[in-house]
């Protein structure tokens, strides 16, 4: 489906459009920019080249992208494994109270949906699908819970299983809710921190039938990052009690329930 706002009526013109969505998205594949203006792969491709001739995107395997090589990597795992995770914690525990008997969710790579995992109970007759390493790792040994590991190339920043594998194995799933992850929160939508696992993201969006957006409200001070979505797809964001009135209203207005954690006051800044 051609996107209304970069319509076109010439070359030069379409070429400039491609420059403005790029650059809100931040990282495309060639698929989705061919989809996106309704031409061809061949034709997307010799307007990206020209782009970065002029320097205007950077070229990747497969995709371009609007951000630097260092920003479309990332920060390591371990890092953002303890960094906020009272917050992370709270959040994961809300999230477990939504979760019905003998449902098929997907949980996606990221450190509050790997909490999300290890909280999950053994008495619902679960089927997890995911292409987290750390998620996978957390199930083992959860007697309710079947896992269905997506395979593909292993990110050691992410910790998670990414490319056309992990595309394929999604393609032909019906997912009854997504328990996303996001690097950063905007008035835009959800970001991540690469391109990567903002395809597989994408991907995973594409076949859930419901969307719960997990994350932190140290999110809404994140820099610039790769997009994942609007607001218009998320159906449900649950936030721990630092979110402000502000910001909530900024998410409130695109019509997304919003579920507010507690982080216990005396557990505030210790490492869990």
């Amino acid at each position: 489906m051609t996107e209304a706002s970069y319509r076109y009526t010439s070359a030069p013109e379409r070429r400039e459009r491609l420059l403005q969505f790029i650059s809100d998205q931040g990282y495309c594949t060639i698929t989705e920019l061919s989809r996106a203006f309704a031409v061809s792969e061949m034709t997307i491709r010799r307007d990206v080249l020209k782009l970065v001739e002029r320097g205007k995107v950077r070229g990747f395997r497969g995709g371009v992208g609007s951000l630097t090589r260092q920003e479309m990597t990332g920060s390591d795992y371990r890092y953002r494994d303890v960094s906020h995770a009272n917050a992370k914690h709270a959040i994961a525990a809300a999230a477990v109270t939504g979760v019905i008997p003998h449902a098929v969710i997907a949980i996606d790579a990221g450190t509050t949906a790997n909490q999300f995992a290890q909280l999950l109970p053994d008495d619902r007759d679960l089927r997890v699908i995911t292409n987290s390493f750390p998620v996978v790792s957390s199930l083992i040994g959860n007697t309710g819970v079947e896992v269905n590991c997506l395979g593909g190339v292993l990110h050691p920043e992410s910790l998670s299983f990414d490319g056309p594998t992990t595309l394929a194995g999604i393609a032909n799933l019906q997912i009854q809710t997504l328990y996303l992850a996001a690097s950063g929160l905007s008035e835009r939508g959800a970001f991540c921190a690469n391109a990567f696992d903002a395809i597989t993201k994408r991907a995973l969006i594409d076949v859930a039938e419901r969307v719960v957006l997990l994350a932190d409200s140290s999110k809404f001070a994140s820099g610039a990052m790769v997009k994942i979505c609007d607001w218009s797809v998320i159906d449900r964001l649950i936030v721990d009690d630092g979110i402000t009135d502000a910001q909530r209203a900024v998410i409130e207005q695109q019509e997304v329930v919003i579920q507010v954690a507690a982080v216990a006051e005396e557990n505030v800044g210790a490492a869990t």
